[in-house]
């Protein structure tokens, strides 16, 4: 007890840096690599930003945290995003007061606001839909994979990045794809349109992942990084695409969800199905909802929105 007091000490003097790194290791440690990553850019920001590697817990301040605030934007990024630096460093600066390692009297994020702020969800219209599905690109290419996964999205009532990567042939039916929700683990289900399975048709290999992002041979760290490389080419290629199709918006992973959602409320789906399409209602709620419509209306409505011919 005595050692760990020692410790504790040191720590409280001398560092929130060897604080956070213990924080992102355990992190590491569980499999969540994920928060791990953003910890570490969050703690390699605000070192850059006091240019020292040595920054004791009494140097958090809402001043020097306004400060980092305006340091941040001053960076590029948009206020949105300075928030969420600021909820990553309140975060692990919490778990110390809650581990006792240090006792603040009064939190200095108190008072500062860390609430997102809202945006302009952007959707794309039809037409320019039909020019992503049309435009002329070399089969088998990177560029032609990213469109199909877009377009993928799209058909499969906006299925996000993280759960196409997961997603495997087991989950894929002749009439229905079935999947929880990688960020909050609800159940899903969306009809297996034919433009959906022609798509993946084309990239079936002996892997059990519908899409060549994750394998089944490598552990999960090795994993989250074949995602986070694919997510980044995606949306890299996706900006490609939208300068070949003459789109004037810049695309992005999260536009063909919004993009969907949209057309769905346009044709009138009912906004409870919408949202249990999205996966956003509770499995519960979802389950009334399911219950409540007829599935041929909704497999009906569905085709609608998803025809790009």
């Amino acid at each position: 007890m005595e050692e760990i007091e020692k410790i504790k000490k040191g720590i409280a003097r001398n560092g929130f840096v060897l604080y956070a790194l213990g924080v992102i290791d355990r992190m590491e440690q569980g499999g969540r690599y994920g928060i791990a990553q953003a910890y570490r850019s969050r703690l390699k920001s605000f070192v850059q930003f006091t240019g020292s590697e040595r920054i004791p817990f009494q140097l958090f301040k809402p001043v020097v945290l306004k400060d980092y605030e305006s340091w941040v934007l001053r960076q590029g990024c948009c206020e949105n995003t300075a928030r969420f630096y600021l909820r990553n460093l309140r975060s692990i600066y919490n778990r110390a007061v809650d581990e006792k390692i240090i006792r603040p009297r009064v939190n200095p994020f108190t008072g500062i606001p860390l609430e997102t702020m809202p945006t302009r969800k952007r959707s794309l219209p039809k037409r320019w839909l039909r020019r992503i599905k049309n435009l002329k690109l070399e089969e088998g290419s990177s560029l032609a994979m990213s469109r199909d996964m877009f377009l993928f999205s799209f058909y499969a009532c906006g299925m996000g990045f993280a759960d196409m990567a997961c997603l495997k042939w087991e989950q894929v039916e002749k009439e229905k794809i079935h999947y929880d929700r990688v960020k909050t683990g609800r159940p899903v289900f969306v009809f297996a349109e034919k433009p959906m399975l022609e798509i993946i048709a084309k990239y079936r290999t002996d892997s059990s992942y519908v899409w060549s992002i994750l394998s089944e041979k490598e552990d999960a760290e090795k994993n989250y990084k074949h995602y986070r490389s694919a997510l980044s080419n995606f949306n890299r290629h996706l900006k490609i695409i939208a300068k070949k199709a003459n789109i004037p918006e810049s695309l992005s992973s999260y536009m063909a969800r919004h993009s969907w959602a949209t057309a769905a409320r346009n044709q009138l789906m009912p906004t409870a199905i919408i949202s249990s399409c999205l996966g956003h209602a509770s499995e519960k709620t979802t389950q009334i909802y399911l219950d409540s419509f007829n599935e041929d209306l909704v497999k009906r409505i569905n085709y609608k929105v998803t025809n790009l011919d």
